[in-house]
């Protein structure tokens, strides 16, 4: 397994690990070049071998602020810890750049994530009323997560 940086050849890779990983709402192709090529935007990409199992995005919102954007993995190299690997890394890379605050949304239903976030020093900040166009779990609804790096 190798995680490393984005390149553009990752495109369809980033796709194919959003349709997997997400039930509901994944990016489509355009959301997703939109998001790793914005400006100073940090993309990773998890492989084995040659297949993609996984990937994070984090785009800068100020000078002091990053977005996780989008993290995700495939369903079968869930629970192995690859999730863990992916954050780490990217906030590694964000420390290195003089950020000091990772922030993201997370489905207010998706405990399994907000566990994830919480395990990993995130707090809740905020409710976010119909902050998602699709419903998961039958709500709209999702909390801002914010770490001090």
């Amino acid at each position: 397994m190798e995680i490393r940086p984005f390149n553009s050849d990752d495109l369809k890779g980033i796709y194919e690990i959003e349709h997997s990983a997400f039930d509901v709402g994944p990016y489509n192709i355009d959301e997703i070049i939109e998001m790793v090529f914005s400006k100073d935007a940090f993309t990773l990409v998890a492989t084995d071998s040659d297949e993609y199992i996984g990937y994070v995005t984090a785009v800068p919102l100020n000078e002091y602020e990053v977005d996780i954007e989008s993290i995700a993995v495939i369903p079968k190299y869930q629970g192995r810890h690859l999730g863990d690997s992916l954050l780490d890394s990217i906030e590694e890379i964000i420390k290195k750049k003089g950020y000091k605050k990772s922030v993201l949304e997370v489905r207010e239903k998706n405990y399994v994530a907000i566990n994830f976030y919480l395990k990993h020093g995130y707090v809740k900040s905020e409710f976010l009323k119909n902050y998602y166009c699709i419903p998961y779990k039958g709500s709209k609804n999702a909390f801002r997560m914010v770490k001090s790096l």
